[in-house]
């Protein structure tokens, strides 16, 4: 199995919906590092700033403009897997692994993924909304730009304090603390610390957290599917021999077979398991499902 294939397993089979989020965000940052890095020497600034003046990641940044939104409406999600930094993007990826260990035993993938996305996006029409209400912001002469997960990743967060509000976690190894108080103290943090910087970042850390508190609440308000995208879209049109297939395999389950095909993730992560373990190594559940494939146009 090569290097691609082993990634695509990794993702498809290998890989809870906390890592996905994690790998996402770390090959955001890499790309990130690489484009500032290529730019750089072609003279744009390589400081932190340079994520809004680059001609490439700037697309991607999330601006207090409204306007900005008719001609960039993915920024409502791209920035939210950017980051400014090697400590910002370590500080929100240790507080997602941590606590999203927690929420996938109450949680479930699909869950997880609303939860950080659309507690993202809440995050981000607050930070607008209010770049666009108050006084203080609105003397502003420029649009202001904001990236980083923290919104998402706080969502999370408190969608899981809000389920299980007496689940003890151990801080450090040493403080034992409650997560309906560990996310008090996160909210509240950033409203006490409101006037000394960062406020459009913490005007999203309240959005994100008021969508996690919402969903814990309202659950079945958000009953709907939503799933990252599989590894499989990438792959190659796959050819399956139906004479290797069906070899020994009675006609009355072949015509079965025909009739209920499976769909083309079933048989992607089938193949993927063929390539790393060999035929002998499917179950007859897999097996069925390559006897109702063979008949199937893949791609």
């Amino acid at each position: 199995m090569n290097f691609w294939e082993k990634l695509k397993y990794n993702w498809n089979v290998n890989s809870s919906a906390i890592k996905k989020l994690i790998y996402i965000n770390i090959a955001f940052f890499i790309v990130a590092v690489l484009c500032k890095l290529i730019f750089h020497l072609y003279g744009y600034s390589a400081t932190e700033n340079s994520y809004f003046t680059n001609p490439i990641l700037e697309k991607l940044v999330l601006y207090s403009a409204p306007g900005s939104l008719l001609t960039r409406p993915w920024s409502l999600v791209s920035y939210m897997f950017m980051h400014s930094g090697f400590m910002h993007i370590l500080f929100n990826m240790l507080i997602l692994f941590f606590i999203g260990r927690i929420a996938e035993d109450f949680y479930s993938p699909n869950d997880i993924y609303k939860q950080y996305i659309f507690g993202g996006i809440a995050g981000a029409i607050l930070f607008i909304l209010a770049y666009n209400i108050f006084p203080i912001f609105t003397r502003m002469h420029s649009p202001v730009p904001m990236i980083g997960a923290s919104a998402a990743v706080i969502a999370i967060v408190v969608a899981t304090a809000a389920w299980v509000p007496n689940y003890e976690v151990f801080l450090w190894g040493v403080v034992r603390l409650k997560l309906k108080w560990l996310a008090l103290i996160m909210v509240g943090l950033d409203i006490i610390m409101f006037t000394n910087g960062n406020e459009g970042g913490r005007i999203s850390h309240i959005g994100g957290a008021a969508f996690g508190f919402l969903y814990a609440q309202k659950r079945s308000w958000f009953d709907f599917s939503f799933q990252l995208p599989s590894a499989n879209i990438f792959k190659r049109k796959t050819v399956i021999d139906e004479r290797k297939i069906f070899r020994g395999v009675p006609k009355q389950h072949q015509s079965l077979g025909k009739i209920n095909k499976p769909n083309q993730d079933e048989v992607d992560a089938i193949l993927d398991k063929i390539s790393q373990s060999g035929y002998s190594s499917l179950s007859k559940e897999e097996k069925e499902i390559l006897f109702r494939a063979s008949d199937k146009d893949l791609s």
